[in-house]
């Protein structure tokens, strides 16, 4: 697409008014951030809990109404994920190893944390870390170069390790991402009230 800046602006200012659908779906959207933006002021529950009954509502009518597209995009999604998975490159496993580290380390040194997410994060990063260590050990034992992909993912002890890695390093992620929105953020939230 060779179009410049100002012209990609005003196609995205013509796109709601394209077919009758998108000028139904800005209406709604409009109806919706204008009643938060009210509820901000009434501070009222039953409005609150109401309003996610119609999000939750709008979602799955919309899943619904396009489920085979989104079941599609989905399955589009999950293929480039389990490529990067299977075939993961060598140089991002070492940069995953370096990241729990660095976490590791921050969770040791915080003091603003529960006991029970330092053991969590204890747990989880020493076991990436082991796989790690383990995977080095089999690659100089068996006299591997971790240059040659080729040569690693042939081998299924290799493969496996390097896959219940990525996995660990994933639930790694999601957890430090969910401890953070929901216990940090909340205790903000309650220092700013």
């Amino acid at each position: 697409m060779d179009l410049n800046f100002f012209d990609r602006l005003i196609t995205l200012i013509k796109l709601p008014f394209s077919s009758f659908l998108t000028i139904e779906l800005l209406i709604i959207f409009i109806i919706l951030y204008i009643f938060c933006l009210y509820n901000e002021k009434r501070k009222n529950k039953i409005v609150k809990y109401g309003f996610l009954g119609l999000i939750i509502f709008f979602f799955s009518f919309t899943f619904f109404y396009f489920s085979k597209d989104i079941l599609n995009v989905l399955e589009e999604i999950i293929k480039t994920l389990m490529t990067i998975f299977y075939f993961p490159n060598i140089i991002f496993y070492i940069l995953t190893v370096l990241i729990t580290l660095g976490i590791l380390i921050y969770n040791i040194f915080t003091v603003k944390t529960t006991k029970l997410n330092k053991i969590i994060i204890y747990t989880l990063t020493f076991l990436h870390q082991f796989l790690f260590v383990n995977f080095l050990v089999l690659a100089i034992s068996n006299n591997i170069s971790l240059i040659d992909t080729a040569n690693i993912y042939q081998r299924n002890d290799m493969f496996i390790i390097t896959y219940f890695s990525q996995i660990i390093f994933i639930i790694i992620i999601l957890y430090k991402l969910i401890y953070h929105f929901c216990y940090i953020k909340k205790d903000k939230l309650k220092k700013d009230i």
